[in-house]
């Protein structure tokens, strides 16, 4: 399964240079090099981070050149294990700036980036873990949320900084970080179920009650349907509309049986009717239920497609309906 593994390197590329800032912007001007002592601290992490992505180009270049199948898995490899190769370099920046920002997203950095077993991960982590006590709340939160996935250790001390410091309104946003960031942790189950006692109107909730549909397994349904019974109309909302999906997927599969398909969407309707109404002042999540109701009533597998029309590659005019009766093949695509 080759496409497994380019869309495994695909994803990482995707990812952000993690836990601290993207990497300049710049990075095609051509600049004088500069002796690394006389950096300070923020041009060494702008300088490590540069470097880093173009490690990564360099082995997603090659990637996409390799024809062989060891060849690939070898980059592929390769490409995992480069946090590792820059683990010392970060760790030294954040010792050299121990008290700094600079420090901070040094080991950030490494969190994300360096597998848990090196020892600088470990030594992250209890950096990070300082932050996150002694940072103020507000700007803690500023920091964090834009980051997924810490270690548990990290995940433990800002729920138990939320749960200490739980009159702050800036307690909330830290509880749905945790939430978020790792669901099936047990500081994320726990911050889920604190989000949906403490803070049920709060706007994580949305994507917490998902998350929940997405990972719950098969105890999904069972727990969706109990937060229907919630006393917060965005519990009530986020669970119809969570429902609702998980109900509405099943159809597609039913196109050959019309009547099962018919009994299923209409099961979904019901959940994608109530979120509707429970997010009627929320103009988003309800306007995104609007088009998700839409398209399974009208444009699922087995619905008769859309009347579009357009110009043909000679420039005339014409309407699928034209083809009526015949067979079709609709290719639609796109080039950015």
């Amino acid at each position: 399964m080759k496409w497994v593994g380019c869309g495994l390197l695909a994803g990482l590329l995707a990812l952000p240079a993690a836990w601290g800032d993207d990497p300049p912007k710049d990075k095609d001007r051509k600049e004088p090099v500069k002796d690394e002592k006389t950096l300070t601290p923020k041009e060494r992490y702008d300088a490590l981070v540069k470097e880093f992505r173009a490690k990564q180009k360099e082995l997603a270049g090659a990637y996409q050149k390799a024809k062989e199948a060891d060849e690939k898995q070898k980059i592929l490899t390769e490409f995992r294990g480069i946090g590792g190769q820059f683990a010392d370099r970060f760790a030294k920046l954040a010792d050299d700036d121990p008290k700094g920002p600079i420090g901070t997203d040094a080991a950030f950095w490494i969190l994300q980036n360096v597998p848990a077993s090196n020892s600088a991960h470990e030594k992250a982590t209890e950096k990070v873990k300082a932050f996150v006590a002694d940072t103020p709340l507000k700007d803690l939160v500023g920091k964090l949320k834009d980051r997924r996935g810490a270690p548990p250790a990290v995940l433990d001390a800002a729920l138990a900084r939320a749960e200490k410091e739980e009159k702050d309104p800036a307690s909330a946003d830290l509880t749905g970080w945790v939430a978020k960031s790792a669901p099936l942790s047990a500081a994320g189950k726990k911050a889920t179920g604190r989000m949906l006692e403490k803070y049920p109107d709060h706007p994580d909730i949305d994507q917490v009650v998902a998350m929940i549909a997405r990972m719950a397994g098969k105890d999904a349904d069972t727990r969706l349907k109990a937060l229907l019974e919630n006393d917060s109309k965005r519990v009530k909302a986020a669970a119809n509309l969570a429902l609702a999906r998980k109900v509405a997927d099943k159809v597609d599969d039913l196109a050959d049986q019309p009547g099962e398909a018919d009994k299923v969407v209409a099961e979904a309707e019901k959940y994608f009717t109530a979120a509707i109404e429970f997010y009627k002042d929320n103009a988003e999540p309800k306007k995104q239920a609007e088009i998700e109701l839409n398209a399974m009533r009208h444009l699922r597998v087995g619905k008769e497609a859309l009347d579009i029309k357009g110009p043909d590659l000679d420039g005339k005019e014409f309407k699928l309906s034209d083809y009526r009766g015949k067979v079709v093949l609709l290719d639609f695509w796109g080039n950015w």
